[in-house]
């Protein structure tokens, strides 16, 4: 015998409607906050990188300034060695 359906009851069609709605709806919200979470995640990634990009400028600052004192304390020492190290980086790439 076919079940007869009564007015009250929802039909499986609409049913399944209504369930294919709440999925849309729920994963509409899961990519609202992803994108959040994305952002969130996106402004702490800059902070650390700006820390970092500021302390790698104090550090160059500091060696430059390093460099700047050995070369006046010490510039024959200084031009051996710069001399020393562009003769051995052109005898390495004169090897290729």
């Amino acid at each position: 015998m076919a079940e007869s359906v009564t007015m009250d009851e929802p039909t499986t069609g609409t049913r399944l409607r209504e369930q294919t709605t709440k999925v849309k709806d729920d994963l509409v919200e899961l990519g609202r906050i992803g994108r959040e979470v994305s952002k969130e995640k996106l402004g702490h990634a800059k902070e650390v990188a700006g820390t970092y990009l500021e302390q790698g400028k104090t550090r160059a600052v500091g060696v430059e300034d390093s460099v700047v004192t050995y070369v006046r304390e010490k510039p024959v020492k200084s031009l051996a060695m710069a001399i020393g190290a562009g003769a051995l980086l052109g005898f390495l790439l004169s090897r290729r």
